[in-house]
């Protein structure tokens, strides 16, 4: 199935990221499996076997070491001006 552009231009004016789902004159309304399929052509329902491949990853976030999530934001933190970009 291809991707139908037009159709995610459409979706993406009702989309509400405060809300995380589609605004319409009714209510809200979140995707559903089907309608993920039908945006973007994403194959579900091929199985994942990526895990019987004997690839390694190439980067592992080593959160232990360093005290969990929080200590991986101290570690990983810059200082200094924020951009307009950020």
């Amino acid at each position: 199935m291809e991707r139908n552009e037009s159709l995610l231009v459409v979706a993406s004016y009702f989309r509400s990221d405060t809300l995380n789902a589609f605004v319409f004159g009714h209510g809200p309304s979140s995707p559903t499996l089907a309608d993920v399929v039908m945006l973007t052509g994403l194959d579900i329902s091929t199985a994942d076997n990526s895990h019987l491949f004997d690839t390694k990853p190439s980067f592992k976030v080593e959160t232990r070491a360093i005290g969990g999530s929080s200590g991986y934001i101290w570690k990983y933190r810059k200082t200094g001006p924020v951009s307009a970009k950020e």
